[in-house]
Parts: structure tokens; sequence; C-alpha cells
């Protein structure tokens, strides 16, 4: 089994409506970013907490939705390693459409990383 069928095999199906992925980039974040994010959402979730521990997290829904974009947005090592996290499971096809669009592709990571992350701390 080649590398591509052993990540694609990981990946959970996610129902989509077919006809609202009109765009290239929003067809590769249902196929490949939000299958990959399902799959990745504990070690992403574990790791977003141990790299705040000192710092804690606000408890109020808004204030926390706040800190987590602030801290994706300002803390660079973290949104790196996020981003960095996202892309070892992809394909090397995946990767290389990602490197073509990768400002529109790593502003899609961060968003759907603000809303897993919100929702589950907030929980």
């Amino acid at each position: 089994m080649s590398r591509t069928q052993l990540l694609l095999s990981l990946r959970s199906e996610i129902p989509l409506d077919a006809a609202r992925s009109s765009l290239e980039i929003e067809q590769f974040q249902n196929a490949c970013l939000r299958p990959i994010l399902k799959f990745q959402n504990d070690s992403l979730l574990q790791f977003f907490k141990l790299h705040l521990s000192p710092t804690g997290l606000p408890l109020l829904k808004k204030e926390l939705e706040d800190f987590i974009k602030l801290r994706l947005q300002k803390d660079a090592i973290l949104r790196n390693t996020m981003i960095g996290m996202v892309l070892a499971l992809m394909s090397v096809e995946e990767l290389s459409f990602y490197m073509s669009h990768k400002n529109e592709l790593s502003k899609r990571i961060i968003t759907l990383l603000l809303q897993r992350l919100t929702g589950q701390l907030i929980s």
C-alpha cells in the first residue's frame, strides 16, 4: 500500500453537499482539510492545551474565542506547529496543491482550528 493510499484510508468520510462546493479550494478544504482535522482532533486539542498550560484559559465563551483566535494569530510557533500537524498527513499531491494556494489554505486551516478548539474547550 502506498503512502497516499494509507493516508486516505485513515480519514473519515465527511458527508458533504457536492453542489455547494464549487470552488477548487473549497473542495480541497472539504475533501482534505476537514478529514485531517477530524483525525488529528485529539492531538491538536492536547497540543493547544499543553502549549498554554502556564497561562490558563478564560472561562467565558466570548473571551475564550477571542483568546484562542489571538493565540493562533500572534503565536507563530503554535500556529505553524498546528498547521504542520495537518500538513504531515497530506499526500504529495495534496501538499503540492496546498503549496500553490498556501496563504488561502493556511487561513482556512486556522479558521477550522478556531472553530474546533472553541467548540471543545467551552464544553
